[in-house]
């Protein structure tokens, strides 16, 4: 990893310090302790501002963050003013047997690595945060809404996990909401799993058209942990993921199965890191990404597999489908390997529908955009399916679907 620039600033960085400057004595320690807020204001301040000719910021739509007017968190944001008036917010139905949180704009209702920079921007203004540690047997949904107070204005989501060793934990994380106007969304996930303690951990993003979305998440597995996660990124005008696991015991198991499906102008990227830091590790990674219209797509995952990390197993496989004309994709494995004893293996393939299978649909009668609609969905198939819970494997395939016009035109979801 190349070493960053020193305080390269832009008028991004300098509106972004201003604004913490005005608000920082109003932060509350109890979200995040004053100290670690200095600390990741001036870590930010040395990193500078990502650049599109950095390697792992180069599709992530950097530009728009130029549009978000204030990056004051909302809740004080409107604390030197009248309130605003929040409007009745429509929540999806509570999945059965789950425990549900809410927070409403980063807010509790009713109550650095140079690629994950943007991470420190919820360490500096977050006001709340969803402290969780798990022992025994648990199944919590935690909503992230953003409503129309915020629209103008920014929101910090923070999410701490604990599992103790051998616990077990389904945990359901949804960002919903969408705003009239430019608004910031920034979440940061910090998570750590015990001995023999398994994870399943889906994500849900699902944000407005005039969201910036960006969120930073990291993971560290003890001895014989298990961790699972299933997202679907299918809203906000630009996304971006940074995510770094490290495999820390022997025999540790990371799984990340994801799907992204952009249309018109929209921006999905991901940059996910794992490295296998102590032996028998394993690794899957399956991404399946759809590109329509103008929009772009990008997958970063790379696997690094230190020296320490002996019988380690990793996996990848990587596709994208390209269906607009003006439309991008790029798809970028990476394997790193310090140990001659590991299996590993990876592929990543990026281009139009499989032609061969239109042939064969077409020879049976079937409308060429019947056919062209089913093969799409087809695409997204192995990861929907993973989604194990029915009721959100639901609300994950009608979003997907929803960016497909053709596959809603055909019924494919009754």
């Amino acid at each position: 990893m190349s070493t960053p620039a020193s305080a390269v600033r832009s008028d991004i960085l300098d509106r972004i310090m201003r604004d913490y400057e005005a608000v920082a004595a109003r932060l509350p320690d109890t979200a995040v302790p004053r100290e670690l807020r200095g600390r990741a204001m001036r870590e930010l301040s040395r990193l500078g501002w990502p650049k599109a000719s950095d390697e792992q910021w180069r599709y992530t739509n950097l530009r728009a963050f130029e549009h978000v007017p204030a990056f004051a968190p909302v809740v004080l944001a409107h604390a030197a003013g009248a309130a605003a008036v929040t409007p009745a917010l429509e929540l999806p139905a509570p999945l059965p047997g789950f425990e549900r949180l809410l927070y409403i704009d980063g807010v509790r209702a009713g109550a650095a690595a140079a690629e994950q920079r943007l991470g420190l921007l919820c360490d500096m203004f977050a006001s709340d945060v969803a402290a969780l540690r798990i022992r025994g047997t648990s199944a919590i949904e935690v909503l992230f809404l953003t409503s129309g107070a915020a629209a103008g204005a920014a929101c910090y989501p923070r999410l701490q996990l604990e599992l103790e060793p051998d616990s077990q934990l389904q945990l359901v994380e949804r960002h919903l909401g969408g705003p009239a106007a430019p608004t910031l969304v920034c979440a940061n996930v910090a998570i750590e799993v015990g001995r023999g303690a398994q994870l399943m951990h889906y994500r849900l993003q699902q944000c407005g058209a005039q969201t910036v979305f960006t969120d930073t998440l990291s993971a560290r597995l003890a001895e014989a942990a298990s961790y699972s996660v299933r997202q679907v990124a299918i809203g906000a005008a630009s996304a971006r993921t940074s995510a770094l696991v490290r495999l820390a015991g022997r025999g540790a198991a990371f799984s990340w199965q994801a799907i992204a499906v952009g249309r018109a102008q929209q921006v999905h990227d991901t940059a996910l890191k794992v490295e296998h830091l102590a032996a028998a590790t394993r690794t899957e990674e399956v991404f399946r990404g759809i590109a329509d219209e103008r929009a772009r797509i990008a997958f970063s995952g790379h696997i690094h597999i230190a020296a320490s990390a002996p019988g380690a197993d990793a996996r990848q496989s990587l596709r994208g489908l390209i269906e607009g004309a003006g439309a991008e994709i790029d798809l970028r494995p990476r394997l790193e390997i310090n140990t001659d004893e590991v299996k590993a293996q990876h592929g990543a393939t990026t281009g139009a529908l499989d032609e061969n299978l239109m042939f064969y649909l077409l020879a049976r009668g079937i409308e060429r955009s019947t056919a062209r609609a089913l093969l799409k969905w087809a695409f997204l198939g192995d990861v929907l399916r993973a989604i194990e819970l029915p009721a959100l494997r639901s609300a994950a395939e009608h979003g997907a679907a929803g960016q497909l016009p053709d596959v809603m035109a055909i019924g494919a979801l009754t």
